[in-house]
């Protein structure tokens, strides 16, 4: 069989591009440390490794979104105990006050300083985190509490039912007295009212037969509406028609926290439903939530401060007890949801370790292995080239 020049020449280049491409492709894994470094490195193990990527890839959302989660709720907790502890202060003075051994104004002082307290759980209510509320529920975006206009039942009648609407700003509590007995709407009903606990009283009267009948008490700045046929009697001590107009406290947040996924199979609440902790009245219906109602009660205890009824003190004292009892119990539902995060993170990390330990096992290089296989490579093409470069010198002329 005859070999041509021209063979030999071809088979000396595929040789010396073989070897070449061979040290090259080990010159790329020694360089990267990487044994994939491309699809084609290794298409099924390339597959795996995209397939881990991702699956990492969720858990390291995971992880941001338990890490968030734990900041968020540490920060509810930690002003929850602050709450917690102006609550105790606000006892304290109910205690007091619940004695009647002051006089008014030594009451009405003390309700001023328990104004004090409500102001800082309601600015503690409304805190962020970031630019989030923390006690709004999912309407991360709307401040949960605002100021508005409530009433303290001080006598046996009316109901709160019996109250349609009340309008205008409350500078101060008003105390209402009717003076004679009447049917709202139907007859001429006289009334009385008081800023200042009763030292001074103002006089008005909802004349019920006029066309159309009056059914608005007007007090000042303020203008309660009743409903007619709302039957009163004249007050007489604590018995008898008589109420307090004074502040309560709106919640506008949204009735289901916001919660996020910190697993697979996990999902935690990151804020809170702001009136299980602090009560107030609802925004939609005008009704106050239910009982222990804390914002509710604190302002029923300053209305009764403010005209000296000791006793409508001490009955507010067993619901106050209750209402920082639920808080407590909110705060202890925060402690535990940063428990079982703390469990989720790291059991997702060990996961992270592993997953990235199977990636390292498909695309890692062996670095000794690496290191001989090179040496090996090289040895290879520096033959092929010297023989190689022999067989193409040969000529005709070596044989002569």
């Amino acid at each position: 069989m005859r070999i041509s020049t021209t063979q030999i020449y071809a088979q000396s280049l595929t040789a010396i591009n073989s070897s070449l491409v061979r040290m090259n492709e080990l010159s790329k894994e020694t360089s990267s440390q990487k044994r994939l470094n491309a699809p084609s490195d290794d298409p099924a193990a390339m597959g795996n490794v995209m397939k881990l990527r991702t699956y990492d890839a969720s858990l390291e959302s995971q992880i941001d979104n338990g890490n968030t989660a734990n900041g968020i709720l540490g920060t509810a907790d930690d002003l929850l105990v602050q709450a917690s502890e102006i609550m105790n202060s606000v006892l304290e003075q109910a205690e007091q006050g619940a004695t009647g051994t002051y006089t008014l104004t030594q009451n009405q002082m003390m309700a001023e300083e328990m104004r004090s307290y409500l102001d800082s759980l309601v600015n503690i209510a409304n805190s962020k985190s970031g630019d989030d509320y923390l006690f709004s529920g999912e309407a991360t975006d709307t401040s949960p509490y605002e100021y508005t206009t409530g009433v303290t039942l001080s006598g046996d009648s009316p109901e709160l039912t019996d109250i349609a609407q009340i309008t205008g700003e409350l500078d101060e509590s008003v105390w209402v007295e009717f003076t004679s007995d009447g049917t709202v709407g139907v007859d001429s009903v006289d009334y009385r009212y008081s800023t200042d606990g009763g030292e001074s009283w103002e006089t008005g009267t909802i004349d019920g037969t006029s066309l159309p009948p009056d059914t608005t008490l007007e007090l000042g700045d303020v203008s309660v509406e009743m409903n007619s046929g709302t039957v009163m009697t004249a007050a007489d001590g604590d018995v008898g028609s008589q109420f307090i107009v004074r502040t309560a406290l709106s919640y506008n947040g949204s009735e289901e926290a916001m919660s996020v996924s910190v697993s697979a199979s996990t999902e935690v609440d990151v804020n809170t439903v702001g009136h299980t902790a602090f009560g107030g009245v609802d925004s939609d219906t005008g009704e106050p939530y239910g009982e222990p109602n804390l914002f509710e009660t604190i302002n029923d205890a300053i209305a009764y401060l403010e005209i000296g009824d000791n006793a409508g003190v001490a009955n507010c004292l067993e619901t106050l007890r209750d209402g920082h009892e639920a808080m407590a119990t909110v705060s202890a539902y925060i402690g535990s949801s940063e428990e079982e995060i703390s469990f989720i993170l790291s059991s997702l990390s060990l996961s992270r370790e592993r997953v990235a330990s199977s990636i390292s096992s498909e695309e890692d290089a062996n670095t000794a292995q690496l290191s001989i296989e090179l040496s090996q490579a090289e040895y290879v093409y520096q033959a092929v080239l010297e023989s190689s470069a022999k067989i193409i010198s040969t000529s005709i002329m070596d044989y002569i």
